[in-house]
């Protein structure tokens, strides 16, 4: 059994799959650069490996999902009589999985950094179709990757947005501005792109690389954003600014549905973030400072 095949009987859904084997490049990757290998790997330098991964600001959720990428390959390997050890068995971080956002982006940012984005290429058409879902609609990175051309209703100004992972299924509304741009993209863009493409795909937005995921993808437009807007960070940074906006503007019922949250709880983190906000500015401007 491949380690893909091995994966298939943990992971059911097609984006976690992919992620589970990013993990699993990443942690070997690491490995060679600490001239390890998988048998002469412990426990103490699991935890360097996590020192690294809290390094790059990922939230516990995304920690423990990287150290389950390891359990995982590790207890491949033990299957196929490799090892004969684990020791990523108990390593478990914990914590708060749902980290305050913070450092968030302002909508007159978050409008230039969509409509700034050129649109010489199909490649770059592509791109900001994808930052106008994550701009408008505060799509996650999975949901932008699942999205096909059926769920975009460009008649009622809709998106069908499916569930995948913790994420809940929504309709949200398209900006009036989205409209032509995603009509023009699905007709005469999509076609060009699934030329241009190696493997073949029936979803929205993808990678015209050998890899179908659009990872990489994503991580070649983040950097490109990184040096022309300084305070931009990622997807997910433009989804808690997203969001922290319509917490302003939003009852927190709708709110909730519109990102997709399961729980109440992961709404109203972004209402304390607007409290602490406007805390931060009053201590700023006060005239009596």
């Amino acid at each position: 059994m491949s380690y893909k095949a091995y994966l298939q009987t943990k992971i059911k859904h097609p984006t976690g799959l992919g992620d589970y084997q990013h993990y699993q490049d990443h942690f070997v990757k690491w490995l060679e650069s600490e001239n390890l290998t998988v048998e002469t790997c412990e426990y103490v330098d699991l935890l360097s490996y996590v020192k690294l991964l809290k390094q790059k600001e990922r939230s516990t959720h995304t920690l423990n999902s990287y150290i389950r990428g390891v359990k995982y390959y590790y207890e491949y390997l033990q299957g196929r009589n490799e090892i004969t050890r684990n020791p990523a068995r108990r390593l478990y971080i914990k914590g708060d999985t749902y980290q305050l956002p913070s450092d968030l982006l302002n909508k007159k940012e978050l409008n230039t950094i969509y409509v700034d984005y050129p649109t010489e290429t199909i490649v770059q058409k592509r791109n900001k179709t994808l930052l106008g879902l994550a701009i408008y609609q505060a799509m996650r990175l999975d949901e932008l990757e699942a999205i096909e051309p059926g769920d975009i209703d460009l008649h009622k100004g809709t998106v069908y947005i499916k569930k995948t992972g913790r994420a809940m299924k929504r309709t949200l509304k398209l900006e009036a501005h989205q409209i032509l741009p995603l009509q023009e993209y699905i007709k005469e863009i999509l076609p060009q792109l699934r030329e241009k493409s190696p493997i073949k795909s029936e979803k929205l937005i993808f990678s015209t690389g050998s890899n179908p995921g659009i990872k990489e993808m994503v991580c070649d437009l983040n950097k490109q954003l990184r040096k022309r807007y300084p305070r931009y960070k990622n997807l997910m940074h433009i989804r808690s600014s997203v969001i922290a906006l319509w917490i302003e503007q939003k009852n927190i019922i709708e709110v909730q549905y519109m990102a997709g949250h399961n729980n109440i709880n992961s709404t109203e983190r972004y209402k304390r973030v607007s409290m602490q906000d406007l805390k931060k500015s009053l201590d700023q401007f006060h005239p009596l400072r």
